[in-house]
């Protein structure tokens, strides 16, 4: 297979492989960006404390902000991984195709890793100008929200570096999700095996958890960190697909249609509300520990300023990472859209309209992300609290569980507003799948 064959066949073709390959690029293209940033920190050998902030003059906190880069990068990773796993069935047919009019599996698997290594490229080359726009904004800003220092010349080494170790990172992974493609129908995966599985993992981090809420040691935190993610990621998947069926088993037909595609994308979605509650969590943490420092007794000095910064910039970032799972969900719907549109085109010829499809694609988005990040914020803002006790066991901290209360059922309610009116953007989708046209393609 000569290069440009490759090429020609790696590039997207149709609107839901265009999509992919946008997300996908513009995930490794922020990953990018935090690990540029992350990189510049480690470099620096001194900074004048009047003009940068103290979570870089000082040894003591600049590491903290490099592994928030890395963690932040390790999300955006996370997200460009899911958007390769965008519409597998429409382009395993494709591939398959490919392979019955003679392709070799090796053939086959460099396709998918061109595929993604193009576009794992292209995001790297865009993370370096996006990067320095982003370290001129933050210079703008006063001395306690510099947390980037001023680009130096070694970034313009580091930017083609990186961008050709994403470009290697993304095709490996293109080529790696292409490794069992077969030409041979499979059967349906076992439903009890996957979420027997996946309820271990979630036990494993409800497990952690607990034992993190015992002694009192720094280094737990970690441990907590992860029970939660590892919580996360088993649960979610096996609450969706339970909520499935709960639709499925209702009278009305679009709910029964959406619960049909919720457990269909049971895991992949679970992926998605897995992120919405650890960034939840994030948010509820960050809000208790700042109601906290609100309600004692000390003064709002330097100190102060420099607790809000930290706190507002943990909390911003989070909601990034939350907004990057918000729009891998809206992908995923509007590929499962393409990927059904002979099935809906039939719902549409016996009284099924683009309306009533529509709805049921808002019911699938709106209540999963309301109670996955009202859930993410109980859990934050009750760990916080419940350290808070430990650490003073005089203190009072009802007015903080209060708060956090209130505070979840407003941001659950607001997150599953967002999802109706975001839903919205797959009308035409809708429309195009509905269409009876449809019909005469297989």
């Amino acid at each position: 297979m000569t290069l440009t064959t490759l090429i020609t066949l790696a590039r997207p073709k149709s609107s839901s492989d265009q999509r992919r390959s946008t997300l996908l690029v513009a995930a490794v293209a922020v990953a990018g960006v935090f690990l540029l940033a992350g990189q510049r920190i480690v470099r620096l050998d001194g900074l004048d404390s009047a003009t940068y902030s103290s979570y870089l003059t000082e040894d003591g906190l600049r590491p903290g902000v490099v592994t928030a880069a890395v963690l932040l990068a390790a999300a955006a990773c996370a997200l460009a991984f899911q958007a390769l796993r965008l519409g597998t069935a429409a382009r395993d047919r494709r591939l398959a195709a490919l392979r019955l009019a003679g392709a070799t599996p090796s053939q086959v698997r460099l396709i998918g890793a061109a595929e993604a290594g193009l576009s794992g490229l292209l995001g790297g080359v865009l993370a370096g100008p996006v990067y320095l726009a982003l370290a001129a904004v933050l210079q703008s800003l006063p001395r306690v929200g510099r947390v980037l220092p001023a680009p130096a010349p070694g970034d313009l080494v580091a930017w083609p570096v990186l961008a050709v170790v994403l470009a290697l990172v993304a095709g490996g992974a293109g080529g790696l999700l292409r490794r069992q493609l077969s030409t041979e129908p499979k059967n349906e995966p076992d439903r009890a095996g996957w979420q027997g599985r996946y309820l271990t993992v979630g036990a494993v981090g409800t497990v952690l958890v607990v034992l993190s809420l015992m002694p009192i040691s720094p280094m737990l935190i970690f441990v907590q960190a992860a029970g939660v993610l590892l919580a996360a990621s088993g649960f979610a998947p096996v609450a969706v697909a339970a909520y499935g069926r709960r639709l499925e088993r209702s009278g009305d037909p679009v709910r029964m249609l959406a619960g049909g595609r919720l457990l269909h994308t049971a895991r992949s979605v679970g992926r998605m509300l897995a992120l919405l509650v650890v960034c939840g969590g994030v948010v509820g943490a960050v809000l208790a520990i700042g109601r906290d420092h609100q309600l004692s007794e000390r003064e709002l000095t330097a100190s102060g300023d420099f607790i809000y910064t930290g706190l507002g910039f943990v909390a911003l970032l989070s909601l990034f990472a939350a907004l990057a799972a918000g729009v891998a969900m809206l992908a995923g719907a509007a590929d499962d859209l393409i990927d059904q549109r002979s099935q809906l085109a039939a719902l549409n010829v016996f009284g099924m309209g683009a309306s009533q499809v529509l709805r049921s694609v808002r019911i699938q988005l709106t209540g999963p992300a309301a109670v996955a990040v009202g859930a993410g914020v109980l859990i934050g803002g009750g760990l916080v609290c419940r350290l808070q006790a430990r650490v003073d066991p005089t203190a009072d901290t009802s007015s903080v569980v209060v708060f956090v209360l209130i505070v979840a059922a407003v941001v659950g309610v607001l997150a599953g507003v967002l999802a109706a009116l975001a839903s919205g953007v797959l009308s035409g989708q809708v429309r195009d799948a509905v269409d009876p046209a449809n019909l005469r393609t297989s």
